[in-house]
């Protein structure tokens, strides 16, 4: 049984101002995307990574994540009109010995491989497991400028992304919705609709997915400062 990870990484990114979809935007002088697969393809418990870019920038961009990766098995094949359409065309690719999806945003490169793991491993004695945290703020419902009614944080929660399933699961429930014409906002919804529970893990709010020019700053800033450090410790090592 195998461990399958899948990245998503078709979308155009169009809250971003750049001719250069945001997945392929470079940070020290490597694609965004590749920040979030080096996640995946160095961590010991995942076995294949599937991953969905634009038909437009197909050619090119397997050609260098192929390179890039080339000690690691992955796939790379076209996305879909939607997300879950990108999605369903990977669990299809997906062999029938597949134990656990991890169903990841490309534009999410902040997760950590110990939270993969914790993932992982809770997912493995549950249907579904996603990574949530709490939220912070106090969160109004507004109509016309007017608040309506404050809600109870309490109980409330940001997700995030990979999203783990019982491989034979998510490939039913994606099956399913196809037929019928069911669209969800992400892959736990699709069980939810279907009557699955969907277990949930806090973890860090640090792994944000980059949505707009602000993220991008910031998720520069982390990455450069990230590598100095980790260049002080190999000179500091080797002095």
């Amino acid at each position: 049984m195998k461990n399958i990870a899948i990245i998503t990484a078709g979308g155009s990114g169009k809250r971003i101002k750049s001719k250069i979809k945001k997945q392929f935007i470079e940070i020290m002088g490597r694609p965004l995307l590749f920040w979030t697969i080096d996640k995946f393809a160095d961590h010991p418990d995942i076995n294949q990574i599937i991953i969905t870019l634009p038909q437009d920038e197909l050619k090119i961009y397997k050609t260098l994540i192929e390179k890039e990766y080339r000690d690691f098995a992955i796939s790379i094949i076209a996305g879909g009109k939607q997300r879950q359409d990108s999605v369903y065309n990977a669990l299809a690719l997906c062999s029938e010995n597949t134990n656990l999806v991890l169903i990841h945003d490309g534009v999410r490169p902040f997760i950590s491989q110990d939270e993969i793991s914790k993932l992982i491993k809770k997912a493995q004695h549950k249907e579904a497991v996603i990574p949530v945290s709490k939220v912070k703020n106090t969160i109004k419902k507004i109509k016309q400028d007017k608040v309506i009614k404050t809600i109870q944080r309490e109980d409330l929660v940001n997700v995030f992304t990979p999203q783990i399933f019982q491989y034979k699961l998510i490939k039913q429930c994606h099956d399913k919705a196809k037929k019928i014409g069911i669209y969800c906002t992400d892959d736990a919804a699709l069980l939810e609709h279907f009557g699955y529970i969907v277990s949930t893990l806090e973890c860090s709010s640090h792994n944000f997915k980059i949505t707009d020019q602000f993220d991008l700053e910031i998720a520069k800033f982390i990455l450069k400062n990230s590598l100095l450090k980790e260049s002080k410790i190999r000179h500091d090592k080797q002095d």
